[in-house]
């Protein structure tokens, strides 16, 4: 019944009321920028300096517009931004003038990092003109290059990315996509005027529709660190940021020829792994060849092929601590897998994810399976967004005992998006089949979905989804889970709420479901305040949620409630505030709360708790060369218990090439059913030799695991995040109930190149 009536009416709306679609500036209203052409073989000397005679000969663009502090006013400092074309690329030559080049701010230096906590550009371009979808291109005075993809807005089933956020770590995936590398090149310095940089990106790189005087979407956002200063080329309305394609302007005047990019990437891999925890067959040499190709069948459609796929230069993941009963979400790191991923989403993020591709080539121990290869199909077709996955992985069996660990399987996903104004309706299949003599009789798994995304209001979205899995009898055959969630945001508060629903026996194996058999209602409101009293004080955002968690039959299974009146950001970007929080939880069997390697056991009994807490937050400036957050939750826990402990992380950086931090996660829990104090420390350093070579390290140590780990990284890169990575991967283990030290231990050197016809 929740299905059934879900979808048709939401498709209702969508189709019967096509004003609701609506919301897109009208074109008169969007400032024009004219593209210069170039001819005769003239070009620009990418170097850094806008000085060259071609850019004289362009008119540049200079009215930036504040959204922070002082929403409407011109920016306090000029910026002047060009933008040249000829038949193969376009330029962009941004002078961003400052009276005190002194003080400009450079705290990244690493290719995709976060541009907020530095002075930055950001480039956006809406190749296809359709208000939805994007390109960013950007860097700060450092020249590094970042990149990524905007689609629906940066909005996908209710989540909004964060502008400028470094995405080649993060890996969650959102309406923005910051791990979609393109070739291309910029550089950048720091003059007597302020900070100059120059962009070449080859046409090829993205899509567009050829012909001649073509019109694209066109933004930019400027960031004056040191004044926490936000300025754009076309006004974004508070509560949104550049990805609000709707908004953007116009580059106008492009003469556009047809071209299609075609690349190959062949790589060459050699490793030296020893596993101390197997018996035998401790040392392994690997010598590997793959290749990963991109054609461009059409201006809009691309296809991704790749053979003996291969990851080792990805970093580590960040460990968890787990205090819950419900699994926990890690985030997809795999370059292939990130590019485009927004285009294979359906569901609710990290909640109920249809597809997620960690289940491809990665075991449920963590241990990687070898994928022998697969295509990808993606882009666009007229209105239409299309997306067609087909991967094929190894049979695996575990080196220690023999015993399976996965079959060789088969997976395809299949996904197509109608676009009707800024709203969409879609549709997705999932599948995985597996094959070989590890697979079982009738060893499969399905998912199909339906989605859709109205905009009901300029400043109002509803997302939802229904969707249906189908399994063997004997892993609960089929059964169904859906949503219905909307977002408003304007500029001076923000709310959300929705309903969703998972069946007992939901379950999709090639997606994440966090938990199954519950209906749950969720809501979400912010109001936004610039107060003038004090000059430190940025923004008072109070703000609240509240999730609810049933049964199918009704019970409450858990609650969690969040009241932050005192949300203050201050005016060079820190923040701190105080929060009260409540949690309720009735698990109906009684569950392992914490279990460690020195052999400590927490079970909570069934029943129903219900306790509160307080959380003290408080971020320093995060752009300052010395630097700190802190989370500290002191309280109640189940049944009388208490929790307090801290979430830190002190962070310090010596000019753009050194950063580096140190995390520590305590959590010191007392119940009825016994206590336990728990440590999590991650420590992140990494160096810039420039922009593009970097050595990064990764050192975790979790108590309860007992184990110290350490991944070290050195990358030396060409184009489109190709070229030299060497890796270095150690465990130990700290217990005092092991003999063994060492768990483990491997060096990797990868060699990959990238060859554009």
């Amino acid at each position: 019944m929740f299905g059934g009536r879900l979808i048709p009416v939401c498709l209702g709306v969508l189709f019967f009321c096509p004003g609701l679609a609506s919301g897109q500036q009208r074109e008169a209203d969007r400032p024009a920028v004219a593209v210069g052409m170039l001819k005769d073989g003239a070009l620009p000397t990418i170097d850094g300096k806008v000085d060259d005679e071609v850019w004289k000969n362009v008119a540049p663009f200079t009215a930036f517009t504040q959204q922070e502090p002082d929403e409407g006013q011109p920016a306090s400092e000029r910026t002047e931004i060009r933008f040249l074309v000829d038949k193969k690329n376009l330029y962009i030559g941004v002078i961003a003038f400052d009276r005190e080049p002194d003080r400009i701010v450079v705290s990244q230096s690493r290719r995709d990092a976060d541009l907020n906590d530095t002075d930055s550009i950001q480039i956006l371009l809406d190749t296809l003109n359709d208000g939805l979808n994007a390109f960013v291109f950007g860097t700060n005075p450092f020249g590094i290059e970042y990149d990524g993809q905007v689609m629906n807005e940066g909005q996908t089933s209710g989540s909004q990315g964060r502008s400028g956020g470094g995405g080649s770590q993060g890996g969650q995936v959102s309406g923005f996509n910051a791990n979609w590398d393109a070739d291309w090149t910029v550089r950048a310095s720091i003059t007597d005027r302020g900070w100059e940089a120059e962009f070449s990106i080859p046409l090829k790189s993205v899509r567009y529709r050829p012909g001649t005087n073509q019109t694209w979407g066109l933004n930019a956002m400027r960031i004056i660190r040191r004044r926490n200063e936000q300025a754009f080329l076309a006004p974004v309305p508070r509560g949104y940021n550049i990805h609000r394609v709707s908004v953007a302007g116009r580059l106008t005047g492009l003469d556009l020829p047809d071209r299609r990019q075609f690349q190959v990437i062949p790589y060459g891999l050699g490793s030296v792994s020893d596993n101390k925890t197997l018996a035998t067959d401790q040392r392994q040499n690997d010598l590997k060849i793959g290749l990963d190709s991109k054609i461009g069948l059409t201006s809009t459609l691309t296809l991704d092929a790749t053979v003996n796929t291969d990851f080792a230069q990805v970093e580590a993941d960040e460990q968890q601590v787990n205090l819950t009963r419900f699994a926990l979400f890690f985030p997809e790191k795999r370059p292939f897998f990130l590019e485009n991923a927004q285009t294979f989403q359906l569901g609710q993020p990290q909640a109920i994810d249809l597809f997620f591709s960690r289940r491809i080539g990665i075991g449920p121990n963590g241990a990687p399976i070898p994928i022998l290869g697969g295509a990808r199909l993606s882009g666009k077709a007229g209105h239409y967004n299309v997306g067609v996955l087909n991967m094929q992985t190894a049979s695996t069996e575990d080196r220690q005992t023999g015993a399976a660990i996965a079959p060789s399987n088969n997976f395809t996903v299949a996904r197509v998006q109608r676009e009707i104004g800024r709203s969409n309706v879609g549709a997705m299949f999932v599948n995985r089949q597996a094959s070989g003599s590890f697979a079982g009789t009738d060893d499969y798994n399905r998912a199909y979905g339906v989605d859709a995304a109205v905009q009901a209001t300029p400043n109002g979205k509803l997302f939802t989804f229904l969707a249906r899995t189908d399994s063997p009898a004997s892993k609960g055959g089929s059964d169904y889970a859906g949503r219905a969630f909307y977002s408003y945001a304007n500029a001076f508060w923000t709310a959300s709420g929705g309903y969703a629903q998972v069946g007992d026996h939901f379950n999709p194996e090639v997606g994440f479901v966090s938990r199954k058999g519950y209906r749950a209602l969720s809501s979400r409101a912010m109001i936004t305040y610039d107060p003038d009293c004090c000059d430190w004080i940025r923004r008072w955002s109070p703000h609240m949620f509240y999730n609810a968690f049933f049964d199918l039959d009704g019970k409450l299974s858990t609650a969690q409630g969040h009241w932050h009146p005192f949300d203050i950001q201050q005016a060079n970007g820190g923040r701190f505030g105080i929060s009260w929080n409540t949690e309720q939880d009735n698990p109906r069997v009684p569950f392992v709360l914490y279990s460690d390697a020195e052999g400590t056991t927490v079970v909570v009994p069934a029943g129903e708790y219900s306790w509160q807490f307080a959380r003290i937050e408080f971020d320093t400036d995060p752009s300052a060369n010395v630097w700190m957050t802190l989370r500290a939750p002191v309280g109640g826990y189940y049944d009388g218990g208490s929790y307090y402990g801290w979430e830190s992380t002190f962070g310090a950086r010596m000019g753009a090439r050194f950063i580096t931090s140190v995390g520590w996660t305590r959590n010191l829990v007392n119940v009825p059913y016994g206590k336990f104090t728990n440590d999590l420390i991650p420590i992140k350093v990494g160096y810039s030799f420039t922009s593009l070579a970097s050595l990064e390290g990764l050192l975790q140590y979790n108590s309860q695991t007992a184990t110290f780990s350490s991944n070290i990284r050195f990358a030396l890169l060409n184009r489109s995040g190709t070229g030299l990575f060497v890796v270095f991967n150690n465990q130990q283990d700290t217990s005092r109930l092991t003999p063994t030290a060492t768990l483990g231990r491997s060096f990797v050197v990868k060699m990959s190149r990238l060859f554009d016809f």
